[in-house]
């Protein structure tokens, strides 16, 4: 059974029941009002009966309601039905008069009527329950008599039961016209919600075969253009993610393919006595194998933070004291290239990190500024690292900047420097720099210390790394 199916059956099942419940809400409202009516009804004859009596009395004293002959009581109670004597005066005489012809036959309503005793004994109609309707009748001011009816459960009369049940078949006709009016306009509404799920579901399919390039064409701003949006959304992302898997594949292929070709080629060169085997040779090949275990130490580390199992043990630091240390182990190495370190580190600077990580993206960033610096600035002075730890108060944050000299990137090129096996050119080289794989590697460590990682140009003339990290307070 297909959805739409469904859809239209649920709505019309739905709306039959509410159509049901409101004919027999209807229905039972109806039947009550229509009693209350002839209660009501009734009551109002019932208290012209009480009035006519009263004055029928004042004519004719008894002072029992045993007393009242059963003919005049009948004459009384049928009269009642449309003459009220308090009105019409004029007719007392005939009520007193004896009946000269068989009266009519009682109606439905004297029929329920009962004339009593003041102490409830029934002197002529039927018998009465604690349901009944009593009126007292006055002669002077002794009750002298009790009137009583029963009130009805059901309609009797025709011309009531008639007019409920016409009321009935138009309520029935108006709840079949609006079931068909319902079924045709369902239809059409079913197509209007079925569409951009068929649609879903199609591209859902090329999705699910590896098709990453389908989109849908949102037009709608509903829920369903929301669900249209966010699937293309879904598709950019995968597409995205698999060109960026297959470049991660070609990447690291490259990069493994240029020391290990030169390897090969130095050995086969050594082995066939084209090349001594001596210690400048072997120098040359451990200076290649040193090359592709960072890049494999780089890798596995990127690889182990992807999937959320690089380890962090997180603890209060002296960020300070940990920034001179690592920048006191790379002053050697900066003198070796010709380049100056400057620090300028603010004291009392605590973070909540880990301090093998934190080591770690320090050692790259000096390391990455030191291998792109050129020693000799065109003015003739060695090339210049600049680190400096400043307080930001108003955002309670630790800021680390790190600036070198020349050569400097392009405005353009400076978001992409966090990509893996990202290099500018012509400078950034396997040889002179990295694989490309430190930026990145520091950009995960930031995020996983909850900071921030802003590249820019450097006054300098170099680039420009500012890294924030929360100021922990005691």
């Amino acid at each position: 059974m297909g959805i739409r199916t469904k859809v239209i059956l649920f709505l019309l099942g739905f709306g039959f029941v509410i159509l049901a419940t409101l004919l027999w809400s209807n229905q039972f409202v109806l039947h009550k009002t229509m009693l209350h009516y002839v209660d009501q009804r009734d009551q109002q004859r019932l208290e012209r009966l009480q009035t006519n009596f009263q004055i029928f009395l004042q004519y004719e004293p008894f002072s029992k309601a045993i007393e009242v002959p059963e003919p005049q009581w009948r004459k009384i109670l049928h009269l009642s039905h449309r003459i009220d004597l308090k009105q019409m005066p004029s007719m007392i005489p005939l009520v007193l008069r004896e009946p000269r012809r068989r009266s009519p036959p009682p109606d439905e309503f004297e029929r329920r009527v009962s004339l009593l005793t003041p102490e409830g004994q029934v002197v002529y109609g039927p018998q009465i329950d604690k349901a009944c309707h009593k009126l007292p009748v006055y002669l002077g001011d002794q009750p002298i008599a009790l009137i009583a009816y029963a009130p009805l459960q059901e309609l009797i009369q025709q011309a009531d039961i008639e007019y409920a049940q016409s009321q009935l078949r138009v309520l029935t006709i108006g709840a079949i016209l609006i079931t068909g009016l319902a079924l045709i306009l369902l239809w059409p509404l079913a197509n209007h919600f079925l569409t951009p799920i068929r649609q879903l579901n199609k591209a859902m399919h090329r999705l699910a075969s590896g098709d990453l390039t389908g989109r849908l064409n949102v037009q709608r701003k509903d829920e369903f253009g929301t669900l249209q949006r966010d699937f293309n959304y879904l598709a950019k992302t995968l597409e995205a993610a698999q060109q960026s898997r297959n470049q991660w594949v070609a990447d690291i292929s490259h990069e493994l393919r240029t020391p290990l070709t030169v390897l090969n080629g130095s050995i086969e060169a050594m082995s066939d006595g084209i090349r001594p085997m001596n210690a400048e040779n072997l120098q040359k090949l451990k200076q290649e194998v040193s090359v592709l275990q960072r890049l494999i130490e780089d890798l596995y580390h990127l690889s182990l933070s992807d999937v959320g199992a690089l380890q962090y043990s997180m603890e209060k630091l002296d960020w300070n004291g940990l920034i001179a240390q690592v920048v006191t182990s790379m002053q050697d190495k900066a003198r070796h290239k010709g380049l100056k370190i400057q620090t300028n580190i603010a004291s009392n600077a605590w973070v909540f990190g880990d301090r093998n990580r934190l080591n770690q993206m320090l050692s790259n960033l000096l390391k990455n500024s030191m291998d792109y610096t050129d020693s000799l600035q065109q003015n003739g002075m060695p090339g210049v690292i600049e680190v400096k730890l400043m307080e930001n108060s108003e955002e309670s944050e630790w800021v680390l900047e790190i600036n070198d000299s020349a050569p400097s990137v392009d405005e353009a090129e400076l978001q992409n420097l966090t990509q893996r096996f990202y290099r500018t050119e012509p400078s950034r080289n396997r040889r002179t720099g990295g694989a490309g794989l430190g930026l990145a590697m520091v950009s995960q460590i930031v995020q996983a210390h909850s900071g921030s990682m802003h590249l820019s140009q450097s006054r300098l003339g170099g680039l420009s790394v500012k890294i924030q990290f929360p100021n922990l307070i005691d």
